[in-house]
């Protein structure tokens, strides 16, 4: 999928689907897409990457209703420490919207859960981007 495409879909899935996990190596454009998807849904602050600071939220409306985008990587968090940041509760608020950096480590648990994610998949191939959405 192109980046366009990859956008629109996720866009058609929001809000039904609340959480996006994003895998791919480092620099592959995880950021950038969450950088896109929040500039189409209209918020206004400049979203930055948020390695150093683990977590960062952003309110948006969408069909006059409030919801926030959470910007999460978890590139510096081991596997066993995930749900010591406060995730666990914010998973259940139903106005919440996960673009998680670094996702498979969070996979095994929301299976465990049996809470439904969405995995957008980014590879490099002779310097264009690939996008999987499972």
């Amino acid at each position: 999928m192109t980046q366009n495409q990859v956008l629109s879909k996720i866009l058609n899935l929001i809000p039904r689907q609340k959480i996006f996990l994003l895998s791919g190596p480092l620099g592959a454009g995880k950021t950038t897409l969450t950088k896109l998807i929040a500039k189409k849904l209209k918020i206004k602050e400049t979203l930055t990457s948020p390695t150093f600071v683990l977590w960062q939220k952003y309110q948006f409306q969408l069909k006059k209703k409030k919801y926030f985008l959470n910007h999460i990587d978890l590139y510096r968090i081991r596997s066993q420490d995930i749900l010591k940041i406060g995730l666990k509760n914010e998973l259940k608020k139903k106005n919440n919207i996960f673009f998680i950096e670094w996702g498979e480590k969070l996979r095994s648990y929301l299976k465990r859960k049996k809470i439904k994610f969405r995995e957008i998949k980014i590879k490099i191939v002779k310097n264009k981007r690939i996008y999987l959405i499972k």
